[in-house]
């Protein structure tokens, strides 16, 4: 028969057991470690115990062996056990540490018969870790326990992972007042039900380090996004308004509460006792999304407010912690708040800041004045956002040794801010100083442009930092090798850009001033074009079969003071029965509604002849001048002759337009006579041009 490989393990552990247990001596002590595999008999002068995971020998015949008179250490945890007498360790008289976590089937009961009796033992440390989620895990943590310890000398009791929801009246009283740290960590506990409880706790004058982190949660919070603080909204019941009074043990110097449900979806205002000695206090991932404060904390040294999904923090949350040297705000939302301008003065009263830790806010942009105050900052972290730009005004921080400002998105340092880290590497004393930034993991640009910040990087006396991976936006290689290449490289070409700059600008300055006296001379053809090309557009053509495709057979351009005269042609074109004439005039055939633009160039397409009458009228109007403008552009387009042009008046050459006196000197023209006699002849005349249809070419 095969053996698997857990039967071989098995086999293996079972040979192991022949093995007695390992016991070592030194000057003070007799060490017998029964751990796993090892098998009694253990010497009555044992003074440290060990026997861990043996759930073979590990039992009360082993451990409540009353000859043990010298024990100061026994640690009997992870081996499933079930009892323990009443008394058991009550013999002991100069036990120090007792451990009894990871047996899980023990609960509250079989604790309090390890409890009773060691009033008669010099016990400091008794850690009970999950000794209760196996059993009863609603049964309230019984003060009878604590009582067994009330005239002990129990400096750390760690009680962590238990299922505690609730504990009874006197729990926390009845402790002993040597108790310095005590751990609760992990449990069920919350504020509505442990309010006596966080009374009590004040009789503990020696504690110093309490831990409640992770109750009602075994698991962490999920970093998911969250709305951002809307301004513009009221909120009618706002559970910040009121300020909170929180009074801590006297001896308490370390607080931590991380992952623990509160009732608040933000830090309200909170004011302790002036006789509080709270330096390091940890509200890590509990679900704060808001930062109203302030929070009186006068002797607080280190502050973690990490993963709190936190995207607002009111100007003045920080102003009561003048003593404050650590501050983590990692792993938050915080970049669209630093990016406004009411976060310049958040941190402006932290005038004891060393540490200041941002990583991972989804940052894109800091203030300039953001950490000037901050006089004292030693160490700044930013690392894991998306910077893309880094100005930040470090000059009066004369103690800064380090900036992490890996994994963002930073193509390179402007010249003030590498100024400004060359200033602080020499202290008054002209000593140099070590400072190192971390650009690591980042989009730096390896270019001629940006060559510049690459030497700085190089034989600068601030350390800067890079990755061996890290490589080049612009070059296949790592930022070393892209330097040195760029340094040969530049060089030779700097030479051929004095010389070919100007060139290439006097280049491009010809050629814009050739097309653009193109444009100038043709504007009046383009203008023509792209407003027929529009008519086209919304589905214009010709009408087909009424006088060779045009509507009209002129159209007549005119100032409205000639007007007169003009209806008299009007009236001999269109009852002229031989020709049959239909003409166009803006005050009776242009569409209403549509720009006056678009009806003139219709006019003049629609149109076989345009009738110019030229008069001083005429030429001061500049929608006459348009007019003709249009009627030679279509000349040129059509390339036969459109334009007509009658002179209403004599006119000094020095009077009209050099557009208007080439085409004088060029085409033929007709004037009004000035006698009745000769207006026959004139009539004639007109109706002539207007129905003839020359060619130009």
């Amino acid at each position: 028969m095969r053996w698997s490989i857990m039967s071989f393990v098995a086999f293996f552990v079972f040979v192991g057991g022949s093995m007695s247990c390992d016991i070592t001596f030194n000057s003070t002590d007799v060490i017998v470690n029964c751990n796993l595999s090892g098998i009694p008999p253990v010497p009555e002068n044992v003074t440290i115990l060990i026997c861990v995971a043996n759930m073979d020998f590990c039992n009360s015949d082993l451990f409540c062996n009353p000859k043990f008179d010298k024990l100061r250490v026994l640690d009997i945890s992870l081996n499933h056990l079930h009892f323990i007498p009443k008394g058991c360790f009550s013999s002991f008289t100069v036990l120090e540490k007792l451990t009894l976590s990871d047996n899980g089937y023990l609960g509250f009961d079989n604790l309090y018969n390890a409890c009773y009796g060691l009033n008669q033992t010099l016990i400091q440390e008794l850690n009970v870790n999950r000794i209760n989620h196996q059993v009863l895990v609603n049964r309230p943590f019984p003060r009878n326990i604590s009582r067994l310890l009330t005239n002990t000398s129990l400096h750390t009791f760690n009680l962590e992972y238990n299922s505690i929801k609730f504990v009874e009246g006197g729990v926390l009283y009845y402790l002993p007042r040597t108790l310095q740290k005590m751990s609760v960590r992990g449990n069920r506990l919350s504020l509505f039900n442990t309010a006596e409880a966080i009374i009590e706790v004040n009789y503990l004058k020696n504690l110093k380090d309490l831990d409640i982190s992770y109750q009602s949660s075994f698991r962490p919070r999920e970093r998911k996004h969250v709305p951002l603080r809307d301004e513009s909204v009221t909120y009618k019941q706002n559970p910040c308004a009121d300020s909170y009074f929180i009074k801590f043990p006297t001896g308490l110097e370390i607080l931590r509460a991380r992952n623990v449900y509160y009732t608040h979806s933000c830090l309200p205002p909170v004011r302790t006792s002036n006789h509080s000695h709270l330096k390091y206090l940890d509200l890590s991932d509990s679900g704060f999304p808001e930062w109203i404060g302030p929070l009186g904390f006068n002797s607080l040294e280190e502050l973690d407010l990490s993963e709190n999904q936190c995207t607002f923090i009111k100007t003045d949350f920080f102003n009561q912690m003048p003593n404050l040297i650590t501050l983590n705000i990692e792993k938050n939302y915080l970049g669209s708040f630093l990016a406004s301008s009411s976060s310049i003065s958040v941190f402006q009263e932290l005038r004891s800041l060393m540490y200041l830790k941002m990583k991972d806010n989804f940052i894109n942009h800091l203030p300039k004045a953001l950490i000037r105050y901050n006089i004292l900052l030693k160490e700044l972290d930013i690392s894991h956002n998306e910077i893309e730009a880094l100005d930040l005004d470090i000059g009066p921080l004369k103690q800064l040794t380090y900036i992490d400002c890996s994994s963002n998105k930073l193509a390179t340092l402007p010249k003030s801010f590498r100024d400004s880290l060359d200033r602080l590497v020499e202290n008054t004393n002209m000593e140099l100083k070590n400072i190192t930034i971390n650009l690591s993991r980042n989009r730096i640009l390896c270019t001629c442009e940006n060559l510049d910040f690459l030497k700085w990087c190089m034989i600068s006396q601030v350390v800067v930092r890079f990755s061996p991976n890290d490589t080049c936006t612009g070059y296949d290689g790592n930022i070393t090798l892209a330097y040195q290449y760029l340094r040969n490289e530049c060089n030779k070409s700097n030479g051929a850009r004095e010389w070919l700059y100007p060139v290439q600008t006097i280049c491009i300055l010809f050629i814009l001033s050739v097309f653009a006296l193109i444009v100038y001379k043709k504007r009046w053809s383009i203008i023509y074009r792209w407003y027929l090309f529009r008519l086209q557009r919304k589905g214009y053509t010709p009408i087909e079969g009424c006088n060779e495709g045009y509507q009209y057979d002129a159209f007549l351009s005119f100032a409205d003071e000639d007007r007169p005269f003009v209806n008299q042609v009007v009236t001999k074109l269109e009852e002229n029965t031989i020709l049959q004439c239909q003409v166009c005039v803006h005050y009776r055939d242009f569409t209403p509604g549509r720009s006056i633009y678009k009806n003139i160039v219709e006019a003049i397409h629609m149109s076989k002849k345009t009738v110019v009458f030229i008069s001083r009228a005429f030429l001061k109007s500049s929608w006459c001048k348009y007019e003709l403008r249009m009627a030679m552009t279509e000349e040129s387009y059509r390339k036969r002759q459109v334009v007509v042009m009658v002179v209403l008046e004599a006119l000094p050459n020095t009077d009209l337009p050099l557009d208007v006196l080439q085409y004088y000197n060029k085409k033929s023209y007709i004037e009004k006579p000035t006698s009745q006699n000769d207006m026959e002849v004139y009539w004639k005349m007109l109706e002539n041009m207007v129905a003839n249809d020359d060619d130009l070419y």
